[in-house]
């Protein structure tokens, strides 16, 4: 892996982190990408459109984009940085070489002592574990206790924790260790099992430096169901103290979710959390009846109120639904409940957030996602609806950065879809119509089933004058919502006036019915 020193300054790319004297610079996610290039080219010419095409792949940008990134870039090195970055008239920008230092792999500690490292967090990827017990109908339950360890894991603040979504892409993968480690670029790779018979559970697992290929740590815990939070726990605990001998167990307890009394409520909740992130209106339906049980049996239990109170907000916001404001109401009130019982949880918090978002009340929800994010600063979701949160307050360019950093977190998420749409609707907020149709088709083609991005599709190919395409889009989304309005577009969006006339205007000019 390489870093970069260079006038004062030093660019570890591993981290993506700009420091100079020991302190963080920062530099917005693009502008990063920028320097990173030029960088890499030190001593060459590089023109416009090889820059363009390098930093933003497949999107169409105006050379203004360029010119700001380079503003941000020479402002955030400093004096210092005098002369490092030269414009060349007509052909491009280079960097002047002989200031350059790259720092290769050959030059950087060895792995035995790089966790050791300053400022160098270990990160890992917890893959899914392999279900022992003879029942494929149990996937379900070793899928849980993957879930519980990446929760427990992801709230250490010195540990980089690939997220769940990106780390189950692997499931059922030959060669998944190897392959985790070098694609999602993380020091250490978590395997294991889970074999449950009747009461009796037993939990395997081996932590592998991906780099060697080395087993660092290997264990096992027998246990019956009613010890099954006590395994889950012990099991982080010796992967944390495996990774970072001096970690203190008060910092693991600090990370403990609320767990319910019920083991059978517990269970509907394992049953039901892969179907609340579902795109289709079954499965939300399925997943309300399982938590709806689940609150019978413990009606204080803060992760079944929160996952039902998304998969309410979720209705609003793909019509599937005769009465938003009352779908609306009622995620809020669940989420609500569920941070009274639980106002340390990252997940029941960004819910919350969430729910604020919907109902327009920005500055609440902007505190609850931001506490979520502190919380647990590898909260992909956390970060993907802190994102949204931002384009809603139509801070554009704030949201494109959060939805990158969910990106980061969660390379290979399949909810990244979500991002480049959240993207794309950053850019039709700003104003950048080309942007906005590009970035939502490339959400669109990541998940075809996301009928409800060609509301933005359709406004956004008008504004751009693409009015042909638009109507064929527009037909497509009437034939997969029969009835649906611009009004009824309009009492599920949660932007201000203008965005929202604009977003009408499009759809109004495509042919949806007022």
């Amino acid at each position: 892996m390489t870093t970069f020193e260079f006038s004062g300054h030093r660019l570890d790319l591993r981290k993506g982190r700009l420091q100079r004297g020991g302190h963080d610079v920062y530099l917005r996610a693009k502008s990063l990408s920028l320097l990173i290039y030029l960088l890499e080219h030190a001593g060459r010419v590089v023109g416009k459109d090889e820059l363009v095409n390098a930093v933003w792949p497949n999107i169409a940008v105006s050379d203004d984009s360029l010119t700001q990134c380079m503003k941000d870039i020479r402002k955030a090195l400093g004096a210092d940085a005098d002369g490092l970055v030269r414009t060349v008239l007509r052909r491009g920008y280079v960097i002047d070489e002989d200031r350059v230092r790259r720092i290769g792999d050959r030059d950087a500690p060895n792995a035995a002592g790089a966790g050791e490292h300053a400022g160098d967090a270990p990160s890992i990827a917890v893959l899914p574990f392999e279900n022992l017990s003879g029942d494929p109908a149990q996937d379900y339950f070793a899928d849980g206790m993957v879930d519980e360890i990446i929760t427990a894991l992801s709230r250490m603040r010195w540990l980089f924790v690939i997220a769940r979504n990106s780390s189950f892409a692997y499931k059922g993968q030959a060669d998944s260790v190897k392959r985790a480690g070098a694609e999602l670029g993380v020091r250490y790779v978590l395997t294991g099992s889970v074999r449950k018979a009747g009461d009796h559970i037993r939990l395997t697992g081996q932590l592998i430096d991906s780099s060697s290929g080395k087993t660092i740590w290997a264990n096992r815990y027998d246990g019956t169901m009613a010890d099954v939070f006590d395994l889950q726990d012990q099991f982080a605990e010796s992967v944390v103290g495996a990774i970072q001998p001096s970690i203190l167990s008060a910092e693991i307890d600090r990370s403990r979710r609320k767990r319910p009394e019920s083991l059978a409520a517990y269970d509907y909740v394992l049953h039901a959390f892969p179907l609340a992130w579902s795109l289709e209106r079954a499965q939300n339906d399925e997943a309300m009846t399982l938590l709806e049980r689940a609150i019978v049996i413990e009606p204080d239990y803060p992760l079944a109120l929160s996952l039902l109170a998304w998969c309410h907000l979720q209705r609003v916001t793909y019509h599937w639904t005769e009465t938003p404001a009352a779908s609306r109401e009622e995620g809020l009130r669940l989420a609500q409940k569920g941070a009274a019982l639980s106002g340390d949880d990252p997940m029941v918090l960004a819910v919350l957030g969430a729910a604020h978002s919907f109902a327009r009340d920005f500055e609440v929800a902007a505190m609850h996602l931001a506490r979520a994010r502190a919380l647990d600063p590898n909260s992909a979701w956390a970060w993907l609806r802190s994102g949204w949160l931002d384009v809603y307050r139509e801070w554009p360019e704030a949201a494109i950065e959060k939805f990158e950093h969910f990106a980061r977190l969660s390379p290979r998420d399949p909810m990244g879809y979500m991002a480049e749409i959240g993207i794309g609707a950053a850019h039709f907020v700003a104003a950048r119509y080309g942007e906005a149709v590009a970035l939502t088709q490339r959400g669109l083609s990541q998940q075809p089933g996301a009928w409800w991005g060609l509301r933005l599709l359709v406004t956004a190919l008008v504004h751009a004058g693409r009015n042909d395409e638009a109507r064929h889009a527009c037909r497509r989304l009437m034939e997969t919502y029969p009835g649906l309005t611009i009004t009824k577009v309009g009492d599920a969006s949660p932007f201000d006036a203008d965005t929202s006339e604009r977003i009408a205007a499009g759809l109004r000019e495509a042919g949806l019915p007022e």
